[in-house]
């Protein structure tokens, strides 16, 4: 499954660049968002043994508030675009991706606590974005009325599956653990949003045209600013909890569930802030096909 995902995730970055006629697809995100978190809340928990899931994910959002602010004074002391800020901001509220679980379990960490450290951080996300991202976008409008037009879009994509997922649990177990067997073909599901994704980025930068976006400076700071962040939450992930767990709190701020932001910063700020995100797609799967080479590279030196 490790080298199959090595293989597909290029293969589906290289063709979404190429096939941006494939945007005609984009309505589907919130469906392969919901099937993704219906699959990933429907795993069997354990019961909570350690006091780290909390922990970690409030660390991770006050990690994300400070990175916002510092943002916020790097923007405004530099006079640079406001898309900077709101692309910066809304990959660092991002919450764990679903993947998050299967790959600190591939890097050697603990799968259920990546798992109960992406549940927490997603129900987190369900305010936390809306207040903040609606706090940065909202100059047309108040506060309360951005932040629950956002809060509307994120918490049936969050709280439906959730809610279905854990009915199942309760009053069909059997059907709930039939239903997780297929937790490991997320990988195909987010594969597959990687590919819309990045048509539908492609056919914005053609419509809003390439070297207009090139010139302006846009385009370059969405990528620059995407990779800087995603260089320091994996490095800050793994500082924080160095001593006890790197791993998956490493994941916890790196591995971001960049398809929900996407979706929400196309819908409220625009194609170009949502290149931020998009980009770090980019960055954080080449992160990720670095640690898996990193992994596969030590077993073979252990055998």
């Amino acid at each position: 499954m490790k080298n199959l995902r090595a293989i597909l995730m290029p293969v589906a970055i290289l063709l979404g660049i190429l096939i941006p006629q494939a945007h005609v697809l984009s309505p589907m995100m919130p469906f392969l968002i919901g099937t993704m978190m219906f699959l990933t809340f429907v795993t069997k928990i354990p019961p909570q043994t350690h006091g780290y899931t909390f922990k970690i994910e409030i660390r991770a959002l006050v990690v994300s508030l400070l990175l916002v602010a510092a943002l916020a004074g790097i923007v405004k002391l530099f006079d640079l675009p406001r898309e900077v800020l709101l692309g910066g901001a809304i990959i660092a509220l991002c919450p764990p991706a679903n993947a998050a679980p299967a790959m600190a379990k591939m890097l050697g960490g603990s799968a259920s606590l990546a798992l109960k450290i992406f549940l927490s951080g997603n129900l987190i996300a369900c305010f936390s974005i809306p207040i903040v991202f609606g706090y940065l976008t909202g100059a047309d409008a108040s506060l309360s009325d951005i932040s629950m037009n956002i809060f509307n879009t994120i918490q049936p994509i969050i709280s439906i599956p959730l809610a279905f997922a854990l009915g199942l649990r309760a009053f069909y177990p059997e059907l709930a653990d039939r239903a997780a067997k297929f937790q490991k073909y997320t990988m195909f599901v987010w594969t597959f949003s990687v590919f819309v994704i990045l048509a539908k980025a492609s056919y914005d930068i053609r419509e809003m045209g390439f070297w207009d976006l090139w010139d302006s400076g846009k385009l370059p700071m969405m990528a620059g600013i995407s990779l800087l962040l995603c260089i320091l939450l994996y490095a800050l992930g793994w500082y924080v909890e160095r001593n006890r767990r790197p791993i998956e709190s490493a994941q916890s701020m790196g591995q971001k569930n960049t398809t929900l932001v996407i979706w929400i910063s196309t819908l409220y700020a625009g194609p170009v802030v949502a290149l931020a995100p998009t980009c770090y797609v980019v960055w954080q799967n080449l992160v990720l096909s670095y640690l898996s080479a990193r992994i596969k590279t030590k077993d073979s030196k252990a055998e």
